[in-house]
C-alpha cells in the first residue's frame, strides 16, 4: 500500500496510532510544529508477507527532525538502514545506526526502542516484524530468544535488498520476492549476533566515508567532534585516529579546509566576504578572514577585488 508522498504531523500521528508508535517533533529555529507541518516527503509501503509477518519499506526526504517511540509487542523486529542514519536508544543503550547496518530486537513491556531521525537527509529503511505465531510457523520459537544486536549487512544482501525495493512487479510476485528476502535477512542476523563479528576494517571505512561525505555536503552545519563521533558510532579518539589515517587530517581540520574551499568558490562567484563567511559556516567574519588569509596567503577582500579586475 503506497501512502501519501508528503507527510505532515497529522500523517505521522495517524501512522503511529495504527502501529503503536509515538512520535514527537523537536522545535527547530524557534518554530513549533502544527498538525499540517510537513515532516518528510517520499513513499512508505507495507507488504503483508504472511499471517503475522509484515514488511515496511520507506524512502523519505526528512525535512524536519523527528523521534519515534515504539510501544507495541513484536516477537521479532529487524530494522535495516539502506541510506541515511538514525540514533537508536534500545532500552538505554544508545548508538547511531548508519547505512548498511541492521538492528535485531524483540519489543515487549520490558524492552523499549526510541529512534531520533535527523533532518536534511534521505532516509531509506526496511523494517521486518513477526509476531509470536509467525515465529513458530516460519522459524521456530528459539530464534526470538536472540539478544538485541546490530550488524553490518553483507554487500551481496545489501544489493539484493536494493534491487527488491526498486523492482516494479505484481503484488503476488513482490510478496514472494520479499518472503525470500526476509529469510536471508533473518539468517544473516542470526549469524551475526555480536556487533563486532563484521570485519572492523571494512566497517570503519564505511563509517569514515559517511562522515567525510557529511562534511563535504554540509560544511556550514555546526559540526562538533562529539556529534561526528556519535554519527560514526565511534568514540571521539577512535574517530580522530582513523579519520586522520584515512584522509590525512583530523575531522575538524578537514572541515576547516572544506569550509575555506567553499568560501573561495563563493567569493569568486561574486558573493561578499560576509556572505561567503556565513554560507561556509563561519559565525564571525573576523575569524573567517584570519583563517582564509592564513590558508591562501591573501585576504578574502583582496581575492574578491582581484577577481573583479579580470577581463
Amino acid at each position: 500500500m503506497t501512502i501519501s508522498t508528503r507527510y505532515t504531523v497529522d500523517h505521522f500521528l495517524g501512522y503511529g496510532r495504527r502501529y503503536s508508535i509515538d512520535y514527537c517533533f523537536p522545535i527547530t529555529s524557534n518554530a513549533a510544529c502544527t498538525p499540517k507541518t510537513s515532516i518528510a516527503q517520499g513513499r512508505v509501503e507495507d507488504v503483508s508477507l504472511a499471517a503475522g509477518v509484515e514488511l515496511f519499506i520507506s524512502d523519505l526526504e526528512v525535512l524536519r527532525p523527528y523521534q519515534s517511540f515504539s510501544k507495541g509487542n513484536t516477537d521479532l523486529l529487524i530494522v535495516v538502514m539502506l541510506e541515511g542514519c538514525a540514533h537508536f536508544d534500545i532500552d538505554g543503550k544508545k548508538r547511531w545506526i548508519t547505512a548498511g547496518e541492521a538492528c535485531w530486537l524483540r519489543l515487549d513491556t520490558g524492552l523499549t526502542l526510541s529512534a531520533f531521525h535527523p533532518a536534511n537527509q534521505r532516509l531509506r529503511t526496511l523494517c521486518l516484524s513477526l509476531d509470536a505465531s509467525a515465529m513458530h510457523a516460519w522459524y521456530g520459537a528459539h530464534i526470538s530468544s536472540a539478544s538485541p544486536h546490530v550488524w553490518q549487512l553483507s554487500p551481496g544482501l545489501q544489493l539484493t535488498i536494493d534491487e527488491a525495493c526498486r523492482a516494479s512487479s505484481s503484488a503476488e510476485s513482490q510478496r514472494m520476492r520479499f518472503q525470500g528476502l526476509a529469510l536471508q535477512i533473518i539468517a544473516q542476523g542470526l549469524d551475526c549476533r555480536s556487533p563486532y563479528t563484521a570485519n572492523n576494517g571494512a566497517l570503519y571505512r564505511q563509517r569514515l566515508a559517511l562522515i567525510r561525505r557529511w562534511l563535504d555536503e554540509e560544511p556550514s552545519f555546526d559540526h562538533t567532534l562529539q556529534r561526528l563521533a556519535d554519527r560514526a558510532a565511534m568514540s571521539p579518539s577512535t574517530l580522530m585516529r582513523h579519520f586522520k589515517m584515512a584522509y590525512g587530517l583530523a575531522p575538524i581540520d578537514y572541515l576547516r579546509k572544506r569550509r575555506l574551499s567553499l568560501a573561495r568558490e563563493l567569493l569568486l562567484s561574486g558573493h561578499s566576504v560576509q556572505q561567503a563567511a556565513h554560507l561556509s559556516g563561519y559565525r564571525h567574519a573576523s575569524n573567517f578572514i584570519t583563517a582564509f588569509k592564513k590558508n591562501y596567503g591573501i585576504s578574502p577582500g583582496a581575492l574578491t577585488e582581484s577577481s573583479l579586475k579580470r577581463p
